[in-house]
């Protein structure tokens, strides 16, 4: 667990980083290859300028799991559900509605993708566990630009498609250089495969 910081700071943690290279190298520890950890990151809701920006977020994430799970390195679990935000409409056909992440969040799932309970963050819960670098830096850069991209979206972007997977990727290729290794590993996600997890961990 690591107090709050800003994504460049994580960057310059060079003994959060030391730290965990001696849990891996003299302890043992591990975390991708066990079912008992995964990666929890942690945003500020000050960090949403407002409750459109929140939506726009949880709408990113939620309406695009292939991807999110093939980045994270794990499929939909009981830990991090992505399947909690469709409910029955009066026909019994399920309908995406976030109303409860927004509006009642304590009414949600706290096992979901991206846990809504807490009083002042968002809690993305699907990444597996990893001990590398990059593996946790890109965790954190999807964040950080999930944040950033969905913060000045107008409604018309999001008529246009703006949510959908392939104009973010585009987004992030854009700015390789704030997120090197989400760019790096987005650029893989095609290989990707939940199955293989030789491939997962590439």
């Amino acid at each position: 667990v690591t107090h709050p910081h800003t994504l460049y700071s994580y960057v310059q943690a060079t003994p959060l980083w030391n730290y965990i290279e001696d849990l891996r190298a003299n302890y043992n520890a591990r975390s991708w290859d066990t079912d008992s950890c995964g990666l929890h990151v942690h945003v500020s809701r000050s960090a949403f300028k407002s409750g459109a920006h929140t939506h726009r977020f949880l709408t990113l994430i939620y309406k695009n799991p292939k991807e999110m799970m093939k980045l994270a390195g794990r499929k939909n679990s009981r830990y991090a559900q992505f399947s909690d935000v469709y409910k029955p409409d009066e026909w019994g056909i399920p309908r995406f509605d976030l109303s409860n992440k927004i509006r009642n969040r304590h009414y949600t799932e706290r096992y979901s993708a991206v846990n809504t309970q807490n009083d002042y963050t968002l809690e993305l819960r699907f990444f597996r566990g990893t001990m590398a670098k990059a593996g946790i830096m890109s965790a954190l850069e999807l964040t950080h630009a999930a944040t950033e991209y969905t913060r000045n979206l107008s409604l018309a972007d999001v008529k246009l498609g703006m949510l959908q997977w392939d104009w973010f990727a585009d987004w992030v290729a854009t700015n390789n250089g704030i997120y090197p290794n989400l760019y790096i590993k987005m650029s893989k996600i095609q290989q990707v495969s939940l199955v293989n997890r030789e491939k997962m961990n590439a």
